[in-house]
């Protein structure tokens, strides 16, 4: 069968929820309707609900769960794959990103994480010689494919595994406007006095921290935690063991509908990052939109948008008093505090722009250069 030029059928294949799969699986969605009106998409999850969450009476076309006979006829009628992975070897996108190429399929692999991943999921109980088979085993599949980091620092984290990447595409935010909706309702004047921690509570977004910056934290601020995961109890606890009058200065909510995210964001003067390891935080530049100061760990892909004291700040979340001397010193100066939120808002519409704009050039471009033929 020739080769098209362009494609007209794109599949994307993931193995998160979906619809509320975290940044994963919303910028699936995001890269959709960059390209929906030139692209037949269609969007196939294995839909796992370890991660806690399972949208299947929500599901809706380009998302569909990838039972076996309709994965075997969207890889036959696919014009182009785009396979989006991370180092937790699930079996859908590492079954695809092995077929893809194998079938002929022009094939470009976005990769979500950095191989520090696997020190936080299931795979840090395999020895280390079972990993490196299985990124070898990988790393052969992706130099039949295109491969894709989400950011400078991803594209560095993943050289020592022997990982090529021929593009950097940090994922395209598409609902700046109502970010910037916020960011203009916002008092220039007002300190922060709001802090959250919002997103999967776990070791790898490192919640194990929160418990020492409640307690360092709550003297002086509010604090808002708005997620779930597997430390959800432990931060529980940790706020029932506060003081009466530190209890009355936290909140906790469960996990919000991305849509809701604006208005989340319009109650908070400061965002609290405390991830381990990210290759692109969207939170990061959601909260810069709307003028939220991040008060980030410097790891990952957030270290190529927060520029400690010029963007945000960067800090050991590991030590709450670090973290308390930084909020009360943005607190006390409310001029440098605006100007920060200022600076980081130029900075992720710089971003969000740029992403859409090479997403769609990259989504679009999609044949069979890199070697593969139908």
């Amino acid at each position: 069968m020739a080769t098209r030029q362009r494609p007209e059928r794109l599949l994307m294949v993931h193995d998160y929820p979906p619809l509320t799969g975290g940044g994963l699986a919303l910028g699936t969605l995001e890269l959709v309707r960059l390209v929906q009106h030139e692209r037949r998409c269609l969007v196939l999850s294995s839909r796992l609900v370890d991660h806690f969450a399972d949208d299947r009476t929500r599901l809706a076309p380009p998302c569909a769960p990838a039972a076996p006979g309709r994965l075997a006829r969207a890889l036959r009628d696919a014009d182009a794959l785009v396979v989006h992975w991370t180092f937790s070897f699930r079996r859908l996108a590492t079954s695809c990103l092995l077929a893809g190429p194998a079938l002929g399929i022009p094939t470009a692999c976005v990769i979500h994480t950095a191989p520090d991943h696997c020190d936080y999921n299931r795979l840090r109980r395999v020895p280390s010689g079972a990993r490196q088979v299985l990124v070898s085993l990988v790393r052969s599949a992706l130099r039949r494919c295109q491969v894709v980091a989400l950011s400078r620092a991803h594209a560095a984290a993943l050289e020592p595994a022997g990982i090529e990447v021929q593009e950097i595409l940090p994922l395209p935010i598409s609902a700046a406007s109502r970010y910037a909706e916020v960011y203009a309702r916002r008092d220039p004047a007002r300190p922060p006095e709001t802090v959250g921690i919002v997103g999967e509570l776990s070791t790898l977004k490192g919640a194990d921290a929160i418990p020492g910056l409640l307690r360092a934290l709550t003297p002086r601020f509010a604090v808002r935690v708005v997620g779930r995961g597997p430390m959800s109890r432990s931060v529980k606890v940790a706020v029932e063991s506060l003081a009466p009058e530190a209890r009355q200065r936290v909140a906790i909510a469960d996990r919000v509908e991305p849509t809701a995210m604006p208005e989340l964001l319009a109650g908070l003067d400061g965002l609290l990052v405390l991830s381990r390891s990210e290759s692109q935080c969207r939170l990061a530049l959601e909260a810069m939109l709307a003028g939220v100061v991040v008060v980030a760990r410097p790891t990952g892909g957030l270290l190529d948008v927060v520029r400690s004291g010029s963007t945000g700040v960067l800090v050991d979340p590991d030590d709450p008093v670090a973290v308390r001397t930084a909020l009360a010193g943005l607190a006390a100066d409310p001029v440098g505090a605006a100007a920060i939120r200022g600076r980081a808002r130029a900075a992720a519409v710089a971003v969000a722009e740029r992403s859409r704009r090479d997403w769609r050039r990259f989504l679009l471009s999609l044949d069979g250069a890199q070697g593969g033929s139908r």
